[in-house]
């Protein structure tokens, strides 16, 4: 199969989701209006956002090495290599997002999730929606069975009973999921692990970022699992992009040391022109752009530095001790941050 469709087919599911949450996004911003910032917040951790902002861009550069299997101090760029870089600046800093890369929405998924925020949702009708898309039944109830979102002891088989038991609220999260999972299934022959990495540092951060809302402002919890999701889809889109631009030279080994350093450059400004173009509220925006210092944003950040440090502890490649001392040098200390790190290590998706 071509790079060019397979990174189609990739990018498909994930910006459909993206497309309801940012109108859900939308309608939030009048209630969202007026956050206090995480300092200010009386039932939440007080967090240095400078500190938070750091230590999240050092260990993230960590997982993109990782991912791409790329030396901490590279060799100098050839100039074969250079050529290719040039070329996946052109395709990305052009005026209009291309469309081979943010393809149109479809319209089921989107009609799923308007469903289950309608205050006057049908659990039958949700549950024959879900049921029409078998891949999707199936994550669905993976998901309703998983330490990350089980609330019975007893397993839940069917949809009608995962509704039923999980409550619409962790519905929402579960679809959210399920939904957004097999577009970081397709497989590659280069650098296959980071789609499977970056898919599971979001669970992981989207996991955190709602924890945070919820401890500081509960109405934003869904608005923080939007932010994490679309962070996460710059990064596939550099990746997508560039492993696009190497099948244009074929005599060429891709170089990891290049994507992970346009990943760091080019994925920030990548999201945040998908949530422009997809007309997302300024609040959401200035959030994702990482200029606001409200709970939101904040709610971002603590999410992604989380989300990175449990999947690289949870594969070995940072020691607990250098875990508690990012935490610390991103000012999260206490008892709340430690309950929710024990929580959310306890609960990693299956």
């Amino acid at each position: 199969m071509r790079p060019m469709l397979i990174c189609a087919i990739l990018l498909a599911g994930t910006v459909l989701l993206i497309g309801w949450l940012v109108r859900r996004g939308r309608r939030s911003t009048a209630l969202s209006a007026g956050t206090p910032s995480a300092s200010e917040s009386a039932d939440g951790p007080s967090i240095d956002s400078a500190s938070l902002e750091a230590a999240n861009k050092l260990v993230a550069l960590r997982l993109w090495r990782r991912a791409f299997g790329a030396p901490v101090q590279p060799p100098p760029l050839v100039r074969a290599h250079a050529r290719v870089r040039d070329l996946i600046h052109a395709v990305l800093e052009v005026d209009e997002l291309d469309s081979r890369y943010f393809p149109r929405r479809p319209t089921l998924m989107p009609q799923l999730l308007q469903e289950v925020n309608d205050p006057n949702w049908a659990p039958d009708k949700i549950s024959r929606m879900i049921a029409h898309d078998p891949v999707l039944a199936v994550d669905v109830l993976h998901l309703a069975n998983s330490s990350a979102y089980r609330v019975s002891a007893a397993p839940i088989e069917s949809i009608q009973r995962a509704i039923a038991v999980c409550g619409i609220d962790v519905l929402r999260g579960i679809l959210a999921i399920a939904m957004l999972r097999p577009v970081f299934r397709a497989s590659r022959s280069n650098f296959p692990r980071l789609p499977r990495m970056l898919w599971d540092r979001t669970e992981r951060a989207a996991r955190a970022a709602e924890l945070y809302a919820e401890k500081t402002r509960p109405q934003d919890r869904f608005e923080a699992q939007l932010l994490v999701l679309l962070s996460a889809l710059g990064p596939l889109v550099v990746y997508s992009a560039a492993l696009d631009a190497y099948s244009r030279a074929p005599l060429l080994t891709p170089n990891p040391t290049l994507f992970v350093d346009l990943i760091d450059r080019l994925a920030p400004g990548m999201s945040q022109r998908i949530a422009r173009d997809w007309q997302t509220s300024p609040r959401l925006a200035a959030a994702l752009e990482k200029s606001s210092c409200d709970t939101l944003a904040t709610a971002l950040r603590f999410g992604e530095l989380v989300g990175t440090l449990l999947l690289l502890e949870s594969q070995t490649a940072i020691s607990p001790d250098e875990r508690v001392a990012v935490l610390n040098s991103a000012s999260l200390s206490g008892p709340w941050v430690e309950s929710t790190w024990t929580h959310l290590a306890q609960s990693n998706p299956d």
